[in-house]
């Protein structure tokens, strides 16, 4: 089998940057880390929770455009800047947004992330809906 690139339109595209946000293989769908941007690239957000919906909402979008849905996730691995701080929080959003635990998770501190004022970016693969 070979990869498709799943074009996503409403979301940051990351072709720009070598890469892209989306690969279908199979019926699987692999997410590039994910982050609260909107379509221009910009930071949504100034706290945990804020950026923690948008990035859940951005990862909808991702979804939907390969087939799939956030109930569908099957992996995901976060990373919070500064988790001693924003850690709880991005756990309690996340439990409110994705409210089956049917995925597998790491939740991974980091110093900073690729643009400045990023407090979450999170990678995830997905089942294809049927």
């Amino acid at each position: 089998m070979t990869p498709i690139v799943v074009p996503v339109p409403g979301v940051f595209p990351y072709e720009q940057l070598g890469f892209t946000n989306c690969v279908r293989h199979g019926d699987v769908l692999y997410l590039s880390g994910v982050a609260s941007l909107d379509a221009q690239g910009q930071v949504i957000g100034d706290d945990i929770d804020a950026q923690t919906v948008q990035t859940y909402e951005n990862i909808g979008r991702i979804l939907a455009a390969g087939g799939s849905s956030l109930d569908r996730i099957l992996q995901m691995t976060s990373f919070v800047v500064d988790l001693g701080r924003n850690g709880g929080g991005y756990v309690a959003t996340r439990a409110r947004i994705l409210k089956q635990p049917t995925y597998t998770s790491a939740v991974i501190g980091v110093s900073a992330l690729m643009m400045t004022g990023l407090l979450v970016e999170v990678q995830c693969c997905a089942a294809v809906s049927n």
